[in-house]
């Protein structure tokens, strides 16, 4: 076929053509992708961002398909797969909106972001621990009662000779 000044074929009359004959939409592609979206899951040690954008990347597929998940149920399949250290933090960020239209995919993903930036703060400046320093020195084992009332009788003269590593120590003298 000749191209003339009337008669033009171009690349987009090609791939109109081609979508055509190929581009067809079958329930196990369909499938493929939804499977895809129900196992991903957020890594805890990879930037989070990239991760939704694997995410909106499926779904954004699925939508090329034919196939429109509700906003709700993006977010609430997003939820599901987050780590379950962040779930509840993150979960009840999201859902405490005024109403069920204002649980967007912005909104879910600002969570995330700031829960991550959160996180990393925390790691860069770790809370430091304190030892208790004191000068005073424990006390020995609890007394009876009776040992607490007993007349003080000063130190004992086994005391003494372990002190003189064991020679005798004359008094008085």
């Amino acid at each position: 076929m000749a191209a003339g000044a009337g008669n033009q074929v171009t690349a987009q009359h090609w791939w109109d053509q081609a979508s055509t004959l190929y581009n067809i939409t079958t329930p196990a592609t369909i499938y493929q992708i939804f499977v895809q979206i129900w196992e991903w899951r957020m890594s805890l040690n990879k930037l989070p961002q990239g991760q939704l954008d694997h995410l909106l990347i499926l779904y954004n597929q699925l939508k090329a398909e034919g196939q429109m998940l509700l906003t709700l149920t993006r977010v609430m399949t997003l939820l599901a797969a987050l780590p379950k250290d962040w779930q509840q933090l993150v979960t009840h960020q999201v859902l405490n909106q005024p109403t069920v239209a204002n649980i967007t995919w912005a909104v879910a993903t600002a969570a995330i972001g700031n829960h991550w930036d959160g996180l990393q703060a925390h790691r860069k400046h770790p809370q430091t621990k304190v030892n208790k320093l004191s000068a005073v020195q424990r006390k020995g084992p609890n007394q009876t009662l009776q040992q607490q009332t007993a007349p003080y009788q000063g130190s004992s003269s086994k005391a003494h000779q372990k002190k003189g590593k064991g020679k005798a120590h004359a008094r008085g003298a």
